[in-house]
């Protein structure tokens, strides 16, 4: 864990912050997924190896990357209830095929209820699309489980009545539905390796589970929605070379861990080093 990156720079933070604000009022926001640094790094060595999302301090590009995002963050007060509850943030240090570095940033999981906003890189897979298959089937459920509860409200559930029977049935369906939905999931979500090389969650976890334990057990809920799988994604679908990566938490702490906010953090174990194992070989 590094130290509070704003307390030592809190400054320059401020400044950069207010110019934030100044820009957004003009209606000059900043939309691109990819962004040059504002603070010259002129000096900075690049590191020799890439970051062990696991055990690391975040190399001074990060730091400055993280920096600028907590900034602009901090700009949209709409973001604000939401994210003192706690989130994890991330940032990439990039290089583009001439050679210029910049910074990708990502949020884990939703932000405002979107898993596509500008600035931050998109979702491995959208399934917040309405009219997808994700969603149609999420609603069919949710039917399901209206119908079971009309049901015992009725009161009547002795086996003579049948509608015992019904009930079971229909948590059966739902158990069913529910358990093909999440795999189908899983497998919509496809990453890429330094290598180029694509693979879903669930072979990736099988592979994973394989090598450590010889149990096969499927992927965790929500696992690829956090901020190093897609910021790593979209390095390699858009042939951005990685040089460093570092993920900060930006919140309250949660009750079942301590998280302090603007201190950096590894990535976690259960839902990423299976993930950005295979990713980063």
């Amino acid at each position: 864990m590094a130290d509070n990156f704003l307390e030592k720079h809190y400054a320059a933070y401020e400044a950069k912050r207010d110019a934030l604000r100044k820009s957004h009022k003009l209606g000059k926001k900043q939309v691109s997924r990819l962004h040059r640094f504002s603070a010259c790094i002129e000096g900075i060595d690049l590191p020799t190896e890439f970051t062990d999302p696991f055990n690391y301090t975040p190399h001074p590009l990060c730091q400055l990357a993280a920096d600028e995002v907590m900034c602009y963050i901090d700009t949209h007060s709409e973001w604000h209830d939401e994210l003192q509850t706690g989130k994890m943030f991330g940032v990439l240090v990039v290089e583009n095929a001439l050679g210029q570095l910049g910074f990708l940033a990502a949020f884990s999981g939703l932000l405002n209820k979107q898993n596509n906003l500008p600035y931050f890189v998109p979702a491995v897979y959208d399934m917040l699309n309405p009219d997808g298959h994700f969603k149609t089937e999420e609603r069919a459920i949710s039917l399901i489980n209206a119908r079971i509860k009309e049901l015992e409200a009725d009161g009547n559930l002795a086996p003579a009545s049948g509608i015992l029977d019904i009930t079971t049935a229909l948590r059966q369906e739902r158990k069913q539905r529910s358990i093909a939905l999440q795999n189908w999931l899983f497998e919509q979500f496809v990453m890429l390796n330094s290598r180029g090389e694509r693979k879903n969650l669930i072979d990736i976890f099988k592979e994973a589970e394989v090598i450590a334990t010889t149990k096969h057990h499927y992927p965790p809920g929500g696992a690829g929605e956090c901020a190093a799988p897609k910021l790593l994604q979209y390095a390699f679908l858009h042939k951005l070379h990685p040089i460093a990566m570092a993920e900060f938490w930006w919140g309250n702490s949660p009750k079942n861990e301590e998280r302090i906010h603007g201190h950096f953090y590894p990535a976690c174990e259960q839902k990423c080093r299976p993930i950005l194992t295979y990713m980063l070989s």
